[in-house]
């Protein structure tokens, strides 16, 4: 490991180009939205949305031989200021009605952000020791949170000023700014951490995928990204379908959700900061990640039985404060003694591609579900959020603490 004190300066230096590239972010997620939603509609963000998926295979397989190519170091760099350019001309496109550029910042702006936060957290994940993860990555998620929260400031002070293209164009500058930063959180770490163990050999290679099946951990991480994403989504659908119906006209709706938004970025900000650090030191990772889904589908059966807003709203919210803290913080530690390829790769595999296609894809399940059936009854969405919630708790129980042997419980069998 490096020294102390230039380790946490490396992860600093690292965290503070994640936060601007987040800051910009929250800029551009909310004006890809608007200037999508100016020039094309409501009813075509599905044909969006599908694409996705396919932005993130084609990134993640960039990025992946990036690495091979150049390592993390350029990399982390390339990604930063191609994103920039991209969303860069994206924006002016869209701002001289150039077709289909809205449809590029859109969909880019969904897809881009994931790979930056997911090398950052393998740059991290390769300096820390597991006892240095345990005390230190809720103050991480917590310094970066405040960028986003800057970034919605800001989108809110100067959208009307400036527009909305032009706001994108701001968020990639800072973008592209981050990679003066990054350099030299590279230049302060250790390099054998960053080297890379093993060059890909095939296509599947580039996705880390025989990583994924052959090793439990990365089996489970996935498993558990998967459950944590489709809990999100039915969460997600069910709060908002309550809230319509509680709430049917627009200006009193969207002033609820910028306080209920507000209210979630500073409850997570709090546990990020207080009990992130306190219970990572204190209590095996397997038994913090068994209990979330416990968690959520214990506030999911009360939706079940009590599907109106103020229960249905405390569920949603209580899920997204524990994902931006607690489930972060813990499952990053699980990655940090892992070699390279894990690390790096399958990391972007995980937290990236399957990421973003989990959401997507339970999405258009609903939806088919709703075209066949018509109109999905609400208790049904917490329903399946328990059931799921089960298979999850399930899957984290089998989890080792890191440098111990995977736990297979008795007559349970690992799979992806």
């Amino acid at each position: 490991m490096p020294p102390r004190p230039k380790l946490l300066p490396a992860v600093m230096t690292i965290t503070a180009a994640a936060t601007l590239a987040l800051m910009g972010y929250e800029m551009v997620r909310s004006a890809a939205s608007s200037v999508f939603l100016t020039q094309h509609g409501a009813a075509r963000l599905p044909e969006a949305l599908m694409l996705v998926p396919l932005a993130m295979v084609v990134l993640t397989f960039a990025v992946s031989w990036l690495l091979r190519r150049f390592g993390p170091s350029a990399t982390y760099s390339i990604t930063l200021l191609a994103s920039g350019l991209v969303l860069a001309a994206a924006a002016a496109g869209a701002r001289h009605q150039v077709p289909g550029s809205a449809f590029v910042l859109y969909v880019f702006a969904q897809a881009y952000i994931v790979l930056i936060v997911e090398q950052s957290w393998a740059f991290i994940n390769s300096l820390f020791s597991t006892d240095d993860g345990k005390r230190w990555n809720g103050f991480i998620i917590a310094f970066s949170t405040l960028g986003s929260v800057l970034g919605g400031v800001l989108t809110g002070m100067l959208s009307e000023r400036i527009g909305s293209e032009q706001i994108a164009i701001s968020a990639a500058a800072l973008t592209a700014v981050a990679v003066l930063l990054s350099r030299r959180a590279f230049r302060l770490a250790r390099p054998e951490r960053t080297a890379i163990d093993r060059q890909p050999e095939r296509l599947a290679d580039y996705f880390a995928l025989g990583l994924l099946r052959s090793d439990p951990t990365l089996g489970r991480l996935a498993l558990m990204v998967v459950a944590s994403q489709s809990v999100a989504v039915l969460f997600d659908i069910a709060f908002h379908r309550s809230l319509q119906a509680a709430m049917p006209l627009q200006d009193p709706r969207t002033a609820f959700l910028g306080f209920f938004w507000g209210g979630v970025n500073a409850a997570a900000f709090l546990l990020q900061l207080g009990l992130c650090p306190w219970l990572l030191r204190r209590a095996p990772l397997r038994r913090i990640l068994a209990a979330i889904p416990l968690l959520y589908a214990a506030a999911a059966l009360a939706g079940v039985f009590f599907p109106v807003l103020p229960v249905l709203g405390a569920a949603f919210f209580l899920s997204k404060t524990v994902d931006y803290s607690v489930f972060r913080a813990a499952k990053e530690v699980l990655y940090i003694p892992l070699p390279f390829s894990a690390r790096y790769r399958a990391k972007l595999t995980i937290d990236a591609l399957i990421y973003r296609a989990t959401k997507g894809a339970a999405s258009a399940l609903l939806s088919l579900a709703a075209l066949a059936a018509g109109t999905l009854p609400l208790r049904l969405h917490p329903l399946l959020v328990v059931i799921i919630g089960g298979l999850w708790h399930r899957v984290s129980r089998g989890l080792a603490e890191p440098g111990q042997t995977p736990r297979i419980d008795q007559g349970q069998t690992m799979k992806i």
